[in-house]
């Protein structure tokens, strides 16, 4: 994950290639995690502020 200052959160999803055994990107997400591999997983992005100002 990236992060400039005053800006939002940057995720970015690699995924292994078995055929190359080499890794690529399988998304960028910039307010929303979504994916449902290997596993779900659903997090808002947007609420990662929130949560450090705690």
């Amino acid at each position: 994950m990236e992060k400039a200052e005053g800006r939002r959160p940057v995720v970015y999803v690699y995924e292994l290639d078995p055929a190359t055994d080499t890794y690529a990107v399988n998304g960028i997400h910039h307010g929303r995690l979504k994916v449902g591999a290997p596993f779900p997983v659903d997090i808002d992005l947007t609420e990662i502020d929130r949560l450090s100002d705690s």
